[in-house]
């Protein structure tokens, strides 16, 4: 199974659900747009640093749902349902795999 990776605002995180779009698509990791759809399966990623300034991106792991009422007053149309693994940081991902 492909999995798609989009970019998305991790200031838009609220507990486990995470802001994906406004619009009917987001932006993958290739810049091309990706139109979203009720159960898609994908990673979302926002661009971070670790302490040495090295980049160590935020991502996160869930399914694609339409965005609950309290988020449609922001102007939210999908949001992203994150799985139990919640949001890390691509190193701790490679830290665990490596245990």
């Amino acid at each position: 199974m492909h999995q798609h990776k989009v970019r998305a605002d991790f200031n838009g995180l609220f507990e486990d659900v995470l802001c994906l779009s406004h619009e009917d698509t987001c932006v993958d990791e290739t810049g091309a747009a990706l139109h979203l759809r009720q159960g898609l399966i994908l990673m979302a990623y926002d661009e971070d640093a670790d302490e040495h300034g090295n980049r160590d991106d935020l991502i996160a792991l869930g399914i694609v749902e339409q965005a609950p009422a309290w988020l449609l007053c922001n102007g939210s149309k999908w949001v992203l349902r994150i799985d139990e693994n919640g949001v890390n940081h691509e190193s701790d991902l490679r830290s665990s795999e490596q245990s």
